[in-house]
């Protein structure tokens, strides 16, 4: 079965979607599981929670970042 997650690309500031294959049960999952994302906005590697969508290294106070204009 597979979840999506939703994540802000900190690169760019793009809402980016991804599917995470969930191999187990959520609930045996733990709450600080990361999973490696490559990022199709900025074509880097994010680690991204599985549960809550967050990236590694995100407060939960913190806001996003965003993109710049040109």
């Amino acid at each position: 079965m597979q979840r999506q997650v939703l994540f802000r690309c900190p690169r760019t500031g793009i809402n980016v979607q991804h599917r995470i294959d969930d191999e187990r049960p959520e609930h045996f999952e733990p709450a600080d599981s990361y999973v490696a994302v490559r990022c199709p906005s900025c074509m880097s590697l994010h680690f991204v929670n599985s549960t809550t969508g967050k990236l590694l290294g995100e407060r939960s106070d913190q806001p996003h970042a965003m993109p710049r204009s040109a």
